[in-house]
Order: C-alpha cells, then sequence, then structure tokens
C-alpha cells in the first residue's frame, strides 16, 4: 500500500459515494488508473463494501443504546451473538473479552421498544444477564478508522 492508496481510502471514507472521476481528480490520478487502485483494494478485502448511513431520528427510532449481554456460553463460542445480531433492532454486535460476553449497539423507537427489546434478548437461552446504556449524543461515529500514514 502507497501514499495514492492512502489518498483513494482517506477519499472513499470521507465520501463512499464519490464519483470515479471526481477520485481521480482528488488524488490526481488518471481516471483508468484511479479505478484500477479501487478495484484492486476491492479485491484485496481492503475496501470490503459501501454502505448507507441512515438518520434513525427522522425515522423515530429517538433511543440509541448499548446492551452488555452475559451468557452461560463457553469462551470462543459466538452462536448467542449470533442470534442477537438477527434482531432488526440491532446494529452491532462485538463479542468481547472480560466480564460482558457481547456489547450490543441498538436503536429503538423509546423506552417501551428497548424494553421489548431486553426482553426478547432475555428470552434467549443462555442470556443470563444485560446491562443497558443509553447514549446522550454521538461525538464520532465512523466506519472505518484512517488508514495508516505509512507501513
Amino acid at each position: 500500500m502507497d501514499d495514492i492508496d492512502r489518498a483513494i481510502l482517506r477519499c472513499l471514507r470521507e465520501d463512499a459515494r464519490i464519483s470515479n472521476l471526481e477520485l481521480s481528480r482528488r488524488i490526481n490520478l488518471t481516471p483508468s488508473a484511479t479505478l484500477k487502485r479501487v478495484r484492486r483494494l476491492e479485491e484485496e478485502g481492503v475496501v470490503t463494501g459501501c454502505a448507507v448511513r441512515l438518520d434513525h431520528r427522522k425515522l423515530g427510532l429517538n433511543m440509541n443504546v448499548l446492551i452488555s449481554v452475559v451468557t452461560s456460553e463457553n469462551v470462543g463460542t459466538i452462536d448467542l451473538g449470533r442470534r442477537l445480531a438477527a434482531f432488526p433492532d440491532v446494529c452491532d454486535v462485538y463479542d468481547v473479552a472480560g466480564s460482558m460476553s457481547y456489547i450490543v449497539r441498538a436503536v429503538v423507537r423509546d423506552t417501551a421498544g428497548l424494553n421489548d427489546l431486553i426482553i426478547r434478548m432475555g428470552r434467549i437461552p443462555g442470556v443470563t444477564r444485560t446491562q443497558t446504556t443509553l447514549i446522550m449524543n454521538i461525538l464520532k461515529n465512523e466506519l472505518s478508522a484512517a488508514p495508516p500514514e505509512e507501513d
């Protein structure tokens, strides 16, 4: 990975919908060479896709929460995490080390929606405890970290 690849990644990170022509202008490379590099980054798995960010509040989903989940699963088993990830109101599931088994980020309409989600989680055999933290403000929410400056 060279400086041009890193510049491409920075531009795509800021705006994944940027046209190839605009991207080539920003990195000072021909459009064909730019496209070739982007495709290579995709083939190598460095770029794994593009995503849409939804404004959950405009959809009536006003509560953004982190839910720490303790399970009775054996260490290294993630079956319950996969079940948690299947809930439509769950955005992220992290298999973590420490006193918790998973940390889940979810978006719900209100306290009734949160209560419903916690009840559904608690019905999964093996989920033994949850602890919820309400997110008041999101100060930074990136899909990925910036590429490293140099190897």
